[in-house]
């Protein structure tokens, strides 16, 4: 009996040591993997350096666009058109150098004509008239998250380039400037128009990935896409990684696991991001890290030599968190522009703009809650519209029982004898 005792306990100490160590040694994987990032990050801005990025000549060229988007044909050939019509109108842009790249679509429900092909290249061109992007010190970024992550995200929107340069159709030219100028000021409005207008798909490239993750990661990583869609009423990202062989593959995947787990410890746990169970009911004072815990555990991360995918799908309630996020985000670069170019320090920026009514943190038309930009207090989509039908429906039922049971109430029994 003694001897079945302690090898039971054996084996669960064995278990409980083996158990340990992958923890532990996952843990310092992506410590290492933060730390190294962000002592790169820091290393290049103190050094007033930039990621370099690819060359322009060779990212915007006919067989790059292929390799990208070789199955899809008809939108290869819109991009090749709004490129060269760029690059004829302006011959130095091939002597840029490109560090990420987004391409953006438009594509109705069920229909298969592709609209509205435009290409954002971001980095560094010939005789730059923009400074590097970067967030207020004091804004939204800088208050929610702790010092050493807004440094590096700060760092990173740094690091991209000082330019961004649009590709897009010629009759389409104004409106996507006015779309990026609104972006980078903190108005999210007109995307979001755009996106309940028809279903908006868009691909992220960095022709570099080398240049932009952690030091540990950089022999892992051969490139990185983003891409995904998103519409009124649902939206979905993929995240694709490819690796040179099948240890570098199982590498990013973890990183990829334990980075998704932390990032949903940081919203549930830092942020309160859950429903509270409190005397008067259920409070969920902060819904929009609800919704990103609920998007953290649709997430789904595939490995599949060489390719390590990340996928989630999400809903409208999701959709606005994200546009939130972006909006927060520009309206943190808009503040550091401003006082910038107005050459004073911020305190003194925002004590001379406080007259104007619009110089608060929120644009003026603003709403909190999860149903602005795309709900019932912002652009109505049909799965808004039909939320609001039911809650109201819900709502006639309610009152009809209501009324129904006040009624019996008043009315006299029907065994209650009659006065005589």
């Amino acid at each position: 009996m003694r001897r079945i005792l302690a090898r039971s306990l054996f084996f669960c100490l064995f278990v409980v040591l083996v158990a340990g160590g992958v923890v532990t040694w996952r843990g310092v994987n992506l410590y290492r993997t933060a730390a190294g990032g962000f002592k790169h990050l820091r290393y290049l801005l103190e050094s007033g350096e930039t990621v370099e990025g690819a060359p322009a000549d060779d990212v915007l060229s006919d067989s790059y666009l292929l390799s990208l988007f070789g199955n899809n044909p008809e939108l290869v050939e819109r991009l090749k058109t709004v490129v060269d019509l760029g690059l004829a109108t302006d011959a130095t842009l091939k002597l840029g150098s490109v560090s990420a790249m987004v391409v953006t679509y438009r594509q109705a429900e069920g229909a298969s004509e592709i609209e509205d092909a435009a290409i954002y290249v971001i980095g560094g061109f010939p005789d730059p008239k923009s400074q590097r992007l970067g967030f207020h010190s004091s804004g939204h970024m800088s208050q929610k998250l702790n010092p050493t992550l807004w440094s590096s995200g700060n760092a990173i929107m740094n690091l991209l380039g000082r330019d961004i340069i649009v590709f897009c159709e010629q009759d389409k030219a104004e409106a996507h400037m006015a779309l990026l100028f609104d972006l980078l000021n903190g108005r999210i409005m007109p995307l979001a128009e755009r996106i309940a207008d028809a279903p908006l798909h868009y691909t992220v490239v960095f022709p570099e990935p080398k240049e932009v993750v952690p030091p540990n990661l950089r022999n892992s990583l051969d490139a990185i896409m983003i891409k995904g869609k998103m519409s009124g009423d649902a939206g979905e990202t993929e995240l694709v990684c490819m690796s040179p062989n099948v240890r570098s593959s199982s590498q990013v995947s973890t990183i990829l696991r334990d980075m998704a787990s932390l990032a949903r410890m940081t919203f549930h746990d830092h942020y309160g991001g859950y429903i509270k169970d409190m005397p008067w009911g259920k409070m969920n004072d902060t819904w929009w890290a609800v919704e990103y815990v609920e998007l953290l555990d649709s997430l789904e991360i595939i490995s599949d030599y060489p390719l390590v995918v990340a996928r989630v799908a999400y809903d409208r309630l999701q959709n606005n968190v994200i546009l939130k996020t972006i909006e927060r985000a520009g309206r943190d670069l808009a503040a550091q522009k401003a006082f910038s170019l107005s050459s004073t320090l911020p305190w003194e920026f925002a004590f001379q703009e406080r007259a104007n009514p619009s110089s608060g943190y929120w644009s003026m038309e603003h709403q909190d809650g999860p149903e602005w930009p795309l709900g019932d207090e912002g652009i109505r989509t049909p799965g808004s519209i039909a939320a609001a039908a039911k809650r109201a429906r819900l709502q006639a039922e309610k009152e009809a029982r209501e009324q129904e049971r006040r009624e019996q109430q008043a009315s006299p029994s029907a065994n209650e004898p009659l006065p005589t």
